[in-house]
């Protein structure tokens, strides 16, 4: 995800949700991004609209 949003000159930012077990592989974390970028990377990142009916 970082990548694709670093191919539209979407800066990120990895931020770790803490200590809480997860399946037993590391700790949760989340990608942040600006706020004025929002929008943009939330349509990036989403599925087409006819993938989302089926």
């Amino acid at each position: 995800m970082q990548q694709l949003l670093a191919s539209y000159d979407i800066a990120t930012k990895i931020i770790d949700l803490g200590v809480k077990s997860y399946m037993g592989a590391g700790t949760p974390a989340a990608l942040q991004v600006r706020l004025q970028d929002k929008w943009t990377a939330l349509l990036l990142l989403s599925l087409p609209e006819d993938e989302q009916q089926t």
